[in-house]
């Protein structure tokens, strides 16, 4: 089976470092192939995706919203073209995932489309996601309260679906009322709360397939906002971060960043 990794980045020679722990940390653990995205890159940034070996697209971007808006379509377009060459893709954030063991293995694709990693808390437990959506979907606010939050960091697909359910969300974005820079993850929560499909997998936190460090702890707001409350109550269980396939938003916790790097010698 051919998997692909990718995702968008800008700011490519600032941050390579994190870009290259998110490519080697993938390409140890599967030994497939990585794809990234370049936005908006810069003549620097080409001359330092070629240094580092690492194999790059380019897309710009040319609308007034932010990345994580615009970079909906040229997402999906660069994924509906690889239809033929792979059979699943991942597609995540960069500057802020590494991975800890084969991604992919945690994905039932005999049964499943479509693949999107809950935080473990829902909307009236998180004041950020709570603020976007009032901002960007206010009429949507009171049903979405208790529905959990699903990050539009991690998500993957076997690709003209995946292809797809990019477009919804780029389609929910829309109909936004622009009151936030990044409403990406709010239209991606409104089109999981549509969707009627059954082919649409929602991966929790009690599936290990992804953790999402700034609301799954170990972080300052873990405690003070009464996430290690509402998971416990939720799941049972209190998560560790090396109980999972993805880490995302390892930037949140300094000692788990300088551990991934030491385990993959970054």
């Amino acid at each position: 089976m051919r998997k692909l990794l990718t995702g968008v980045s800008d700011n490519i020679t600032t941050h390579i470092d994190k870009i290259l722990l998110w490519k080697k940390s993938f390409i140890d653990n599967t030994d497939q192939d990585v794809i990234l995205l370049a936005f908006n890159a810069t003549e620097e940034d080409i001359n330092t995706l070629e240094k580092h070996n690492i194999q790059y697209q380019t897309v710009s971007n040319d609308s007034s919203e932010t990345v994580n808006n615009s970079r909906l379509m040229p997402v999906s377009s660069f994924i509906r073209e690889q239809q033929n060459k792979y059979d699943v893709i991942l597609y995540t954030d960069v500057f802020d995932v590494a991975f800890i063991r084969d991604p992919f293995k945690d994905l039932d694709l005999v049964n499943y489309d479509v693949f999107v990693a809950g935080e473990g808390v829902t909307h009236n437990e998180e004041p950020w996601n709570t603020d976007v959506m009032q901002k960007c979907f206010s009429n949507r606010v009171p049903e979405m309260q208790t529905k959990e939050i699903f990050c539009s960091g991690v998500i993957a697909g076997k690709p003209k679906e995946l292809a797809n359910f990019i477009d919804d969300m780029w389609l929910m974005l829309l109909k936004s009322e622009k009151g936030h820079d990044i409403a990406d993850q709010a239209a991606l929560n409104l089109v999981v709360n549509d969707s009627k499909d059954v082919r649409l997998k929602r991966m929790y936190l009690s599936d290990n397939w992804c953790i999402h460090l700034a609301v799954g702890g170990p972080t300052d707001f873990f405690e003070a906002w009464g996430f290690r409350n509402a998971i416990q109550k939720r799941y049972g269980f209190i998560p560790y971060w090396s109980d999972y396939a993805i880490i995302h938003q390892f930037n949140r916790t300094p000692p788990i960043h300088k551990s991934l790097k030491q385990m993959f010698k970054l």
